[in-house]
């Protein structure tokens, strides 16, 4: 089994304080040392954060995608010109979120992207944009709401918080 970044980031961090700095002889060096320890674990949060933002925008866009089916859904009853239409385009939006992803943050940007996928294709069936609650205007308003749960997962991780004297 081989352990996540954060576990191999947080190890060498602990190893960098516990025997590399104490055998160093200068200052400085101990103090260089001492600032890539301070970055490991900055680096550590910040993944751990940057993974959980990634799961939370996926499930929040995820429920969104729901809601845009029920409209779908709705489109294929109410428009029977066009149903076929709206069939094909939920039938592949329920196929997106039926979809299995590695439990990782390559599982989760993978389904990201496959979700943004979905919603470029949804955007482009839906066409015309229109407001209103008739026609394809809750489709729309469902269509906004995720796309602004989607652009929520996006992730900064600032700056690192080495020393102010480190700078100078």
């Amino acid at each position: 089994m081989n352990p996540s970044i954060t576990v191999i980031l947080r190890t060498l961090k602990a190893s960098l304080e516990e025997h590399v700095i104490p055998e160093l002889d200068s200052n400085f060096a101990r103090g260089q040392a001492g600032q890539v320890a301070v970055t490991l674990d900055w680096l550590a949060e910040g993944f751990e954060k940057s993974l959980q933002k990634v799961r939370e925008g996926n499930a929040g866009v995820t429920d969104a995608l729901e809601t845009v089916s029920t409209q779908l859904q709705r489109l294929a009853e109410d428009d029977t010109a066009q149903s076929d239409h709206w069939n094909t385009a939920n039938d592949a939006l329920r196929a997106a979120l039926s979809a299995t992803m590695e439990d990782s943050s390559a599982g989760e940007r993978a389904q990201q992207t496959q979700l943004f996928e979905v919603l470029d294709d949804l955007v482009i069936a839906a066409g015309v944009p229109r407001g209103g609650d008739e026609g394809t205007g809750p489709l729309w308003a469902a269509l906004h709401q995720a796309l602004v749960e989607l652009a929520q997962t996006e992730t900064y991780m600032g700056t690192v918080p080495l020393p102010k004297h480190h700078w100078r």
